[in-house]
């Protein structure tokens, strides 16, 4: 007797089903199952209602293999086949932007900012890994997907499937601009104050176009495998490092000046909130896909800790903490009394600054989804309208006065907080607490005694070789069991946690109305 191989601790709730052939003789035998091996003992179905879908994650619960296989269909694919570095590339990028450059004007102690820099470093890295195992659970890498079999299976709910893919795609749409905005419009205002005073330059709004304009024929690339989006990426992640190096410099010269206006980004935004948005990030599922795409060539190698996907998320989170931890040392240690500062100084920590901010503009505006254009318009010119008009909506958005500018980023930390923490716990609980779960069907194959008969031969099948067996799944699924239970709690924290911050939030506006 070979038993199949468990599935995953989140992908085995504990509702889940354990049947016999002899208790569903009334249904025909399923062509699936007559053509396997009749040594498997434990085979894993879906539901009849689920959705055919081209991919078969590896359901091995000791580790990720996030090698190839050739059983994956590239073509649903939304972001193509990249390789490691370049996963860890998009993985940590997002860290290293808006949010941890807020950190110096934060002013926050550090019983105050320590702390929750390593929770919200921590929550990110379990977000990942909840969507993580429910894409391995629902076997497909498709957000979409994922949301669609959670929330509108089966038959007769057609509607609320195209309801649930345009709130989806909108909302996804919405957070990309919005973040795409709050770069453009940042960095504008962090390089106005450093231009020579002259009626000729360009106001604030003028210059949001013209660093609009410059970064225009990045946001045209194919997608996130092309050149010209890496490059730009990697460059961001060196001037966030070369920003960095002039912060620390001018706080050790006492030279650093707190920037007053950044509290103008919302009343949403205080400390605590700023180290939660730092931490959050986007296109989950799509890196994991590329990363399970990526063409290497296909061995039975078990794949290395560090180039599988929860490794490179795990790292990622853990340099984007430690990259933004000098920066909370600084914040709780602000400049008193200031020296002159000097201009080569501030010249280089603003330019360095907007460089950062506005070479993330391209990944976004990549991965936005496409406007709904009719096709005989897009087929009517070779420019790229969706691209075209994405730009001109998020240079537009930034120029909207102070006030319209606050509420849109209280609008993006919301978005950006709920799809990073709240969203990933919400459908994993929807997942494995209140929907049918997947089926583990025990057929009673001749020559193959069910548990609890037994044999009068020896050998291989023998009793004793079925109990040691049988001893062996229960020890495993015991486990399992005990891991299964750890990470509901986490998730169900963090759904709360969550619900509980969204609270605090409410009341903070209401009270400043």
């Amino acid at each position: 007797m070979v038993w199949g191989n468990p599935p995953p601790p989140l992908a085995m709730p504990s509702s889940r089903r354990l049947s016999t052939s002899s208790a569903t003789s009334s249904r025909s035998p399923s062509p699936v199952l007559a053509t396997l091996d009749s040594s498997a003992a434990l085979i894993l179905v879906h539901d009849p209602e689920d959705s055919n879908t081209p991919f078969d994650f590896s359901s091995d619960d000791e580790g990720d293999d996030d090698g190839q296989s050739p059983q994956f269909d590239t073509r649903r694919a939304s972001v193509p086949p990249l390789g490691p570095a370049v996963v860890f590339l998009y993985l940590l990028a997002p860290y290293l932007k808006l949010g941890a450059m807020l950190f110096p004007h934060t002013t926050l102690p550090l019983k105050y900012g320590l702390p929750p820099l390593f929770v919200f470093g921590v929550l990110s890295a379990f977000a990942k890994q909840i969507l993580y195992m429910l894409a391995r659970y629902m076997r497909t890498a498709d957000i979409e997907d994922v949301v669609l079999d959670v929330f509108a299976r089966g038959r007769g709910k057609e509607r609320r499937r195209v309801v649930l893919r345009s709130i989806l795609r909108g909302g996804t749409g919405t957070l990309r601009i919005l973040l795409a905005t709050a770069y453009l419009r940042e960095s504008a205002r962090v390089l106005l104050p450093v231009l020579p005073e002259s009626s000729v330059l360009p106001t604030q709004p003028l210059l949001a176009i013209a660093l609009a304009l410059v970064v225009f024929p990045l946001t045209l690339a194919q997608s996130l495998a092309s050149k010209r989006v890496i490059y730009s990426t990697w460059l961001s992640i060196a001037s966030y490092m070369a920003w960095l190096g002039c912060v620390a410099y001018a706080h050790t010269r006492n030279t650093l000046q707190i920037e007053p206006d950044w509290v103008k980004m919302g009343a949403l935004w205080q400390g605590t909130t700023v180290v939660a948005f730092a931490f959050t990030s986007s296109s989950t599922l799509p890196l994991y896909a590329s990363l399970k795409w990526t063409t290497q060539p296909i061995t039975t190698a078990k794949a290395s800790k560090v180039r599988s996907f929860k490794g490179l998320s795990v790292i990622s989170v853990a340099v984007a903490v430690l990259l933004t931890l000098p920066l909370v040392t600084i914040s709780a240690h602000p400049n008193t009394s200031l020296s002159d500062p000097q201009l080569s100084s501030a010249i280089a920590t603003a330019v360095l600054n907007a460089l950062t901010l506005l070479l993330g503009i391209p990944a976004l505006i990549v991965t936005t989804p496409s406007l709904p254009i009719p096709e005989r318009i897009r087929h009517a010119t070779t420019i790229p309208l969706s691209r075209t008009l994405l730009s001109i909506l998020y240079t537009v958005l930034a120029l909207v006065p102070t006030w319209a500018s606050g509420l849109l980023s209280d609008i993006l930390l919301v978005l950006a907080l709920a799809s990073t923490y709240f969203f990933p716990a919400l459908v994993h609980i929807t997942a494995h607490f209140f929907k049918r779960p997947l089926s583990i069907v025990i057929p009673q194959i001749p020559g193959t005694p069910l548990p609890g008969h037994s044999r009068q031969d020896s050998g291989p099948g023998s009793p004793r070789a079925d109990e040691l067996l049988l001893r062996k799944e229960r020890a495993l699924q015991k486990r399992q069991f005990r891991r299964r239970i750890i990470w509901d709690i986490g998730v169900w924290v963090l759904l709360l946690g969550s619900i509980a911050g969204g609270a605090l939030a409410v009341g903070r506006v209401m009270g400043r109305i």
